[in-house]
């Protein structure tokens, strides 16, 4: 704290200056007052700052002022009370105005003209020179030993204050301006019939920037302080009182090094402070007048607000994109095996520790990992889906971490954030987590036990706090055991393990199942008790991906009752051949081979969807080219494809051809015979139109 001496001819007359100050900047200062005869007495005046009540005065103490105090004289003015005393003087009236020097005579004379008192001729007169004899009155502030002996007739206002610009030019020494621009102060300004015309408009235009600067603040929603140069707190708004009553009900005044001890404000990092039941983020930026710091904003964050806040905006940004659609309540099955599966899975959500859900391919492993998510305290946060199997090795990390701008050729502008990052509070299921590349693996396992990823490119750490649900068809104990999943991830992600029962061992689930997705779009189908028969002793390795699968192709069918013989072909658990169009065969297309694994054309479909868009352009063709009994070569076929709006060469063109043959879509006639689409062509074209196509389709 700075310490302030004031120095006057009287130790009563300093006193009563000392309090005009100290009644404004007490707080801020230590006072003394001194006499000139104590000043005499003294080795040294040492405080910071030392206040003369006028010139002479200055002149007889300069000598016992250390060199690093500074000097301010004072200016001294009439209060509103004393100027009423000299209304009742006659107008035209000659008066001396008798004060301690001429500098002082001077300007109480201008004050008193500036304020509106012009009825009154006024002479200086300080004790010494001649006057005009004929002048009988004279005024004073507290000078009256001064007035000469001729005169009769004497007012004596009483001692002169300290006037509104020396305590401004104190204030702004001591780095303190809020006491200038508040209510209170402008009602003690109101005292005063003068105050300098641009001060007075300076300090009405920081009271009207202060309004607002307060209203602005207010409007925001982190807790806002403004400190002065040394740190004393003269601004904040009412979400940094909020944020700050634990600590203390009143901010004003009080220095931040008080109130926030942990935060450093010459750091720029931010700060995570413990205030009573809740986090603080704290953060600091000076204020700074040219090369000087003139002060401090502090910033301050609830923790979980913010975390709140960023989700919101991830859920804005990204729309439903990463919401758990599914529920517990969606799985369809009244089976022992199921009920069990589900139990298993609710008692699960309870927890945050990490899941593995085994099961074959089409259980529904996903639709248990969203009921997990959406009964579970992080139900309202991001529920992120990765397919480790679906996305490319090169790209895995990128996605699954994120990276920052310019870390490698063709990142974004801006980086990206990774699925790490957009499932933060929430849930990150990792699907056929056994694909994941063992390079990965380990980077996958240090994000799991630190909490913290690292994007590519980056050398910050960011924090993150996700639940990790896993999927895998494989057996991943044998992986580990043969060295093609590491250990100790396995062990990080089998923590609680839950396993998803196949269709076979669930049968009487079956028809159930079958009924649900025909009531989409087909109510009212009936089956024929041979066509149950099937369904129910069939294996189902394809599981309820496939059955639904069944269901679609039913639906082209377009005949309320389904029989046996409706049915596609299947290869029933009793190794019999179930009857379907395979049978009837047609002398343009190849008949499908039996021993084809079912749901074979949904894999297709989920491994190729890069280029899903190819393919269908190349069957519709091929189908328009069995139509018309012609055959097309490649050259022509690739015409073709383009003509409908694709921009494909023609060793694209062959190469899906290729892709197509492999998977018995396709088949190649000998010779010049081009090539010709199968019936499992026809099929996966009926599928494909049916999910609404995947590019040109002629």
């Amino acid at each position: 704290m700075k310490e302030i001496a004031v120095v006057a001819t009287e130790k009563q007359y300093a006193r009563f200056l000392m309090d005009n100050i100290s009644k404004y900047l007490g707080r801020y200062a230590s006072f003394k007052a001194y006499s000139i005869a104590e000043v005499e007495t003294l080795d040294r005046v040492k405080e910071d700052y030392v206040l003369v009540s006028a010139f002479n005065i200055f002149q007889q103490v300069r000598q016992k002022i250390s060199d690093r105090s500074e000097i301010v004289v004072l200016s001294l003015a009439l209060t509103k009370k004393q100027m009423e005393k000299l209304k009742k003087i006659p107008k035209g009236t000659k008066a001396l105005l008798v004060n301690f020097d001429h500098r002082t005579c001077m300007h109480t004379i201008t004050s008193m003209y500036a304020s509106g008192f012009r009825d009154v001729e006024l002479f200086p007169y300080y004790g010494t020179g001649d006057y005009d004899r004929s002048i009988k009155l004279a005024i004073t502030p507290n000078e009256g030993h001064l007035v000469p002996g001729e005169i009769s007739q004497v007012i004596d206002v009483g001692e002169s204050s300290v006037d509104m610009n020396s305590l401004y030019i104190i204030a702004g020494k001591l780095g303190v301006y809020d006491e200038f621009s508040s209510k209170e102060a402008a009602a003690a300004r109101r005292e005063y019939y003068y105050i300098d015309s641009s001060m007075d408009k300076l300090l009405n235009d920081k009271e009207n920037m202060s309004d607002k600067l307060n209203t602005l603040m207010n409007l925001m929603n982190e807790g806002i302080i403004i400190t002065d140069v040394v740190g004393r707190v003269y601004l904040c708004n009412e979400k940094a009182r909020q944020l700050m009553s634990h600590r203390s009900r009143v901010l004003r005044g009080f220095n931040i090094e008080e109130l926030l001890p942990e935060l450093d404000v010459k750091s720029t990092r931010e700060k995570l402070i413990k205030t009573g039941d809740s986090n603080l983020i704290a953060s600091a930026v000076e204020i700074r007048s040219g090369d000087k710091v003139a002060g401090h904003i502090i910033t301050l964050k609830d923790f979980e607000e913010a975390e709140t806040r960023q989700h919101d905006m991830r859920s804005k940004l990204y729309g439903t994109s990463h919401r758990a659609r599914y529920t517990f309540e969606d799985i369809i099955g009244s089976s022992s095996a199921i009920r069990e599966a589900v139990k298993n899975g609710r008692q699960m959500a309870r927890s945050d520790a990490a899941v593995m859900i085994t099961g074959e391919s089409g259980t529904g492993k996903e639709m248990f990992a969203q009921g997990i998510h959406n009964e579970s305290a992080r139900k309202n946060y991001n529920f992120v889906a990765v397919n480790c199997a679906a996305i490319p090795d090169s790209l895995l990390e990128s996605e699954m971490f994120g990276y920052e701008e310019g870390s490698f050729t063709g990142a974004k502008k801006g980086g990206k954030t990774g699925y790490f990052e957009l499932a933060h509070k929430g849930t990150i299921f990792l699907d056929e987590i056994g694909e994941m590349p063992m390079s990965l693996q380990s980077k996958l396992l240090r994000v799991l036990e630190e909490r913290k990823v690292d994007r590519i490119g980056s050398d910050k750490s960011i924090d993150v706090d996700v639940r990790v649900i896993a999927a895998t068809n494989k057996d991943l104990f044998a992986m580990v055991e043969n060295g093609a999943f590491r250990e100790d991830l396995f062990y990080r992600l089998n923590v609680l393990p839950l396993n998803v029962p196949p269709l076979r061992e669930r049968t009487q689930d079956i028809l159930p199942i079958f009924h649900f997705f025909a009531g989409r779009n087909h109510p009212h189908m009936v089956l024929t008790p041979e066509a149950e028969e099937i369904l129910t002793g069939y294996s189902w390795r394809g599981n309820v991906r496939e059955l639904r699968n069944v269901v679609e192709f039913l639906m082209t069918k377009e005949k309320p009752v389904i029989g046996a013989e409706d049915l596609p072909p299947l290869r029933s658990g009793k190794g019999r051949a179930v009857p379907g169009f395979a049978d009837k065969g047609q002398n343009s297309c190849i008949k499908e081979g039996m021993d084809k694994e079912p749901g074979f054309m949904e894999r297709f479909i989920l491994n190729e969807w890069k280029d899903l868009g190819l393919y269908q352009a190349v069957l519709v063709q091929l189908r328009e080219s069995l139509e018309r009994n012609e055959r097309y070569g490649r050259q022509k076929l690739m015409e073709k494809v383009n003509g409908s709006g694709g921009f494909y060469t023609e060793a694209e063109v062959r190469k899906a051809l290729s892709k197509l043959s492999a998977h018995g879509f396709v088949r190649s006639v000998r010779g010049r015979g081009g090539s010709v689409i199968t019936r499992d062509g026809l099929s996966l074209l009926q599928v494909m139109d049916r999910r609404g196509g995947y590019g040109i389709s002629g």
